[in-house]
């Protein structure tokens, strides 16, 4: 299997990946833009029903929207009143501003030490509609707000934890104090973080 590295942004790099499967007639297979990967992201929201009563809000990364569409269409379908808060870091809020615009926008994104969260969104991505339709607010923040929270976390748990998980915790403590007596529930959504940034970050 050759690797290959193209591009400096998520959605130029997908594009170039479904235009060389389509001229290989091969498969090609969305991170976010798939009903069906959407569907099995979204049983994260089960675990979270069959672990939990009640759940007032819930925290999630948010890039391409996969991972967000597929838990909060299922969670607001069992617990109807809770709040799904979408986080994505400053540098790279390419779902919000289009959410916000009402069409996808294509807008550059600036380096982010949540590279799972970076880049834009396919023309016609169903996570868009899925993000206006399930998603109750959003949350930004700063390179030092996920640099603090992914090192708060990494040395107070003693596990691993990547840029775009350290997203919704910085953006939970942006907004604690709104959610303060709520039973709230934090996405952490992965630990794929290098020894360089590892260093960096500690």
């Amino acid at each position: 299997m050759k690797i290959e590295r193209h591009g400096t942004d998520n959605a130029e790099t997908e594009t170039y990946a479904r235009n060389f499967a389509q001229q290989r007639s091969m498969t090609y297979i969305s991170p976010y833009n798939d009903r069906e990967v959407i569907g099995g992201q979204g049983t994260i929201g089960l675990e979270l029903e069959r672990q939990l009563p009640a759940i007032d809000a819930v925290f999630l990364s948010l890039g391409g929207g996969g991972l967000i569409s597929g838990v909060a269409g299922y969670l607001k379908g069992v617990f109807p009143g809770i709040e799904v808060i979408g986080c994505s870091p400053v540098n790279s809020m390419v779902m919000i501003e289009s959410v916000k615009a009402g069409k996808i926008l294509d807008i550059p994104s600036l380096p982010t030490l949540s590279d799972g969260t970076a880049g834009g969104l396919e023309p016609g991505s169903v996570t868009f509609d899925f993000c206006k339709m399930y998603v109750d607010d959003f949350m930004a923040v700063t390179e030092e707000e996920i640099r603090e929270s992914m090192a708060a976390f990494i040395r107070n748990r003693g596990m691993l934890i990547e840029g775009a998980a350290a997203v919704a915790i910085a953006s939970y403590l942006k907004m604690k104090d709104r959610f303060r007596g709520k039973k709230i529930v934090i996405i952490i959504c992965g630990g794929n973080v290098s020894e360089k940034t590892l260093e960096k970050i500690l």
